[in-house]
């Protein structure tokens, strides 16, 4: 997984260590696909008794499609085909947004006005770039407000080109950079004052995603704050099985965020992007 991973997928979906999935389309109306599951159901238990692992499964998954439940409990298979997928992506802004790279600073900027609404009482001192790739979000964003930022992603490649990218000067304010995927990541606790997460969920499994979460809640220094911003479906889930990266409805993740026992701050929507692309959304909790 790349954690810079930018997939700025349109409307569909990207791998885990990167940035966002520009290059999906959002489904024209509300109804669930094949691949989809309304949100409704996330609050129906299955009553089937035939499904011995369905309480299981309720405690595992928040997605209650038994399609991508399947692939994300291949746990090898699941994270092996989104790092796969990123290591053969350009170590470009263009290759981290998926051809989008024009929107980059459209992105950026809406980022940098998100933060601000967090600035009173925010530390600068350190921050965290998960799926961090080429250092996009580092060096566009994180490094002109933060001292020092970590970047993490699942590409040793991206990881590679971004003292270039950054230059030597912002590059010595980056004092760790670590090459794994989110989903095998421990922080040490009380080390961050922000750790952002963009456009790299979607390689993550539900469970996955949870426990992350609940380390990084750990990982925050007093008054620190988790954002995730990704795309988001109208209902349901959009699957993409070749890169194991499944797009998740607002539902889905507040439900997610919920068993991770966090609590959300603020949260708001990325303007002016292209309308054929997913709707991307700002989550900031603790």
């Amino acid at each position: 997984m790349t954690v810079e991973a930018e997939n700025v997928a349109p409307n569909s979906s990207p791998n885990l260590d990167t940035e966002p999935k520009l290059n999906t389309p959002e489904p024209s109306d509300s109804k669930p696909s094949s691949q989809e599951t309304s949100d409704s159901d996330l609050s129906r238990e299955h009553t089937d008794s035939s499904i011995e692992t369905d309480a299981e499964n309720s405690q595992q998954f928040v997605v209650r499609n038994y399609r991508v439940q399947e692939c994300m409990s291949n746990r090898e298979d699941w994270y092996s085909k989104s790092k796969n997928y990123w290591k053969e992506v350009p170590s470009t802004v263009d290759g981290m947004l998926g051809g989008y790279g024009s929107l980059t600073h459209s992105d950026l900027c809406s980022s940098a006005m998100f933060l601000a609404k967090l600035y009173t009482g925010l530390n600068t001192e350190r921050a965290l770039d998960c799926g961090a790739g080429i250092g996009r979000v580092t060096k566009g964003l994180l490094l002109n407000i933060f001292d020092k930022v970590e970047m993490i992603d699942t590409c040793q490649e991206h990881l590679d080109s971004a003292r270039e990218y950054l230059g030597e000067d912002m590059f010595a304010r980056v004092p760790a950079q670590h090459c794994c995927g989110l989903e095998d990541f421990h922080p040490e606790p009380n080390t961050y004052d922000l750790v952002w997460v963009q456009w790299v969920i979607i390689y993550l499994s539900d469970y996955d995603f949870i426990e992350l979460l609940a380390r990084f809640k750990k990982s925050l220094k007093k008054d620190g704050y988790i954002v995730v911003k990704d795309n988001v479906t109208k209902n349901g889930c959009e699957l993409d099985d070749n890169d194991s990266s499944v797009t998740r409805s607002d539902y889905q993740l507040k439900q997610i965020f919920k068993r991770a026992g966090l609590e959300i701050v603020v949260d708001s929507f990325q303007k002016n992007f292209p309308r054929e692309l997913f709707k991307v959304k700002y989550y900031a909790m603790r």
